[in-house]
């Protein structure tokens, strides 16, 4: 129970300090066109266990624009397409997963593509690992049963972080060309 209360706290203050921050409306804009990108993306690749490109946009967000812009965009992510892929506490956990993962990206040389597709592909095992804990609830809280989710989930994480990184590379240069011309909208 603990480990909830401890995840609801976290994305409150995430929320909190999205709804304190200056953001243009032009960037609103942008962030919600990602999001639904994300969206579409993760229910369309949801039949390839692991493949999918919410994550890549969701850390192209957080490099490129802030990572709580990031982990909104993960946030709204998991919560919608919760709604078609099934939801339950694991949820809370995805959320603080792709937060962490989103927060890490102020690290010096996120914005370069080759750092972010090398971080893509660690990231992978990074939301894995900290999405596993959501898991922990239906265990008791087990430590074999952590060990033997990271253990087994070892491939999946993988395969998430090689799409991550084939996301990444393959999108950086168009997500980057949208994002200037929704800078070059500032005044209009």
């Amino acid at each position: 129970m603990e480990l909830i209360g401890a995840a609801v706290l976290l994305i409150s203050l995430i929320v909190l300090c999205f709804e304190k921050r200056p953001i243009s409306e032009s960037m609103l804009r942008f962030i919600a066109l990602v999001s639904a990108a994300a969206i579409v993306g993760r229910l369309i690749f949801a039949s390839i266990p692991n493949v999918q490109p919410a994550t890549a946009l969701i850390l192209l967000v957080a490099a490129c624009i802030g990572p709580i812009s990031g982990t909104i965009v993960g946030m709204l992510v998991v919560v919608l397409t919760s709604l078609f892929l099934g939801s339950g506490p694991f949820v809370l956990f995805q959320i603080v997963a792709y937060m962490v993962i989103s927060l890490l990206c102020v690290l010096p040389g996120m914005r370069t593509r080759w750092v972010l597709t090398i971080y893509g592909l660690a990231s992978g095992f990074f939301y894995g690992w900290i999405s596993n804990l959501g898991f922990l609830i239906f265990t008791d809280f087990s430590r074999e049963a952590f060990w033997t989710l990271l253990l087994t989930g070892g491939l999946f994480d993988l395969v998430h972080g090689v799409s991550n990184a084939v996301f990444i590379w393959l999108l950086y240069p168009i997500f980057l060309r949208i994002l200037h011309s929704f800078d070059g909208n500032e005044g209009t």
